[in-house]
């Protein structure tokens, strides 16, 4: 088999260029060569100045290409090793990326929420830490799965405390998938004036673990929302629980 850092692909067509970004043009050409087993798993892909004269391409686009690949979960970067495969096909895998204050509202649409329970509770000392609230304060709770529509993989597991006046929103039909946020801002009016992200690790407890369909202590990320109104009160607090390889949060910053 010819070398593949020394094949050339066709330049990307003038409807290419205007349809997608030059990285994500050469991101699509790697990945459909990892597809076709070009590059073996533990092999390492061509270096950065090699993909440059290939694609006659800048090394910031190389890298943005690169990192399509890694969200993929295709490609690891090493520090004196070089970009390694680790898989030849994409895994189960979201990718959100937030560019502004609205989209870190949303979820993304190739997923949905599966409700296993709701339940009233009454928040102690140490929930109501969490949530920003009185203890004995009352709450409605929802545990939920995050699912891929396209393959019906679970993504994430979703514990929410909803203010107990805007809790109907969990019975109502939700097709679409939208996040709680919304159907809030739907059925009540009210509006998110502030929201707070805090990101931390973990491992899946016993528990999580088979719905998530992965191994007891698996690494995970954790991702905690809380929405606050206008009158600075908590009314929505969402806790969620992403194995590794399925989810992945970007985030664009411009500095203005």
């Amino acid at each position: 088999m010819s070398d593949p850092a020394l094949i050339r692909s066709p330049a990307p067509t003038g409807k290419q260029s205007k349809s997608k970004p030059r990285y994500q043009v050469i991101g699509d050409t790697l990945v459909a060569e990892l597809a076709r087993g070009d590059y073996d798993p533990g092999s390492c892909l061509p270096t950065e100045h090699e993909l440059c004269a290939r694609f006659d391409a800048s090394r910031f686009t190389i890298r943005k290409a690169l990192d399509v690949l890694r969200d993929l979960g295709l490609v690891e970067r090493r520090s004196g090793v070089g970009t390694i495969v680790i898989a030849q096909r994409p895994k189960d895998q979201i990718v959100q990326t937030l560019s502004s204050f609205e989209e870190l509202f949303q979820y993304p649409s190739e997923t949905y929420r599966r409700q296993l329970a709701t339940k009233r509770v009454v928040a102690s000392t140490e929930l109501a830490l969490m949530l920003r609230s009185s203890p004995g304060q009352a709450w409605t709770r929802l545990r939920a799965m995050r699912i891929a529509r396209r393959t019906e993989a679970p993504i994430s597991w979703l514990e929410a405390y909803v203010r107990p006046d805007f809790a109907d929103v969990l019975k109502q039909p939700n097709p679409a998938g939208v996040s709680l946020l919304r159907q809030i801002e739907t059925t009540h009016g009210h509006t998110a004036a502030t929201a707070q992200v805090e990101m931390s690790v973990t491992r899946v407890d016993a528990e999580k673990a088979g719905l998530l369909a992965v191994e007891e202590g698996s690494p995970a990320l954790i991702i905690l929302r809380r929405y606050s109104g206008e009158d600075g009160q908590v009314y929505l607090l969402t806790y969620s629980v992403h194995p590794e390889n399925r989810f992945s949060l970007n985030f664009e910053l411009e500095k203005r």
